[in-house]
């Protein structure tokens, strides 16, 4: 019932995040709640969540000081660069993946995204800005299909 309601979480924030460049944050949470609980069947410790969240917000924090060295003032990337609930979702998500795999998914998920939009944009005319959470709400879908197909947890067994 859980991944079930994954699915169709991920799915309602794809559409909102492609068709108006937000997600509404009742969704995000809910996504993050649903994720707690399917977390909550594993295992693993707390740790692994607050690592991936620190991993998520050490890329941000090195991707503000690149951005600020490169246009020499200091940066807000949620102004242009990094919406706010890319963010959110990025940390809703953390639950789903041990270290290892969410730092997979992190690195395959934004090439995923840029090659995503690239096409997308080449079929249709879409506008500068790239639906990120959206698009690895897609992503996640089919990592969930995926292991539910072949009766692997792709989310935390070790892939690398």
């Amino acid at each position: 019932m859980l991944n079930i309601a994954l699915i169709i979480l991920l799915g309602l924030a794809f559409f909102q995040d492609n068709k108006g460049r937000s997600i509404h944050l009742l969704l995000l949470i809910a996504l993050g709640a649903v994720n707690i609980l399917l977390f909550a069947q594993t295992t693993f410790s707390w740790n692994i969540v607050l690592l991936n969240a620190l991993f998520t917000i050490t890329v941000l924090v090195l991707l503000v000081l690149y951005l600020s060295l490169k246009e020499g003032r200091l940066v807000n990337i949620f102004k242009t660069h990094f919406g706010l609930g890319d963010l959110v979702f990025l940390l809703a998500i953390t639950p789903l993946f041990s270290n290892r795999n969410f730092i997979l998914f992190f690195i395959t998920g934004i090439v995923f995204s840029g090659c995503t939009h690239v096409l997308m944009s080449q079929l249709k005319r879409t506008g500068e800005t790239v639906p990120l959470a959206g698009y690895l709400a897609i992503y996640l879908i089919a990592l969930k299909v995926v292991g539910i197909c072949t009766n692997m947890n792709v989310f935390y067994n070790d892939l690398i």
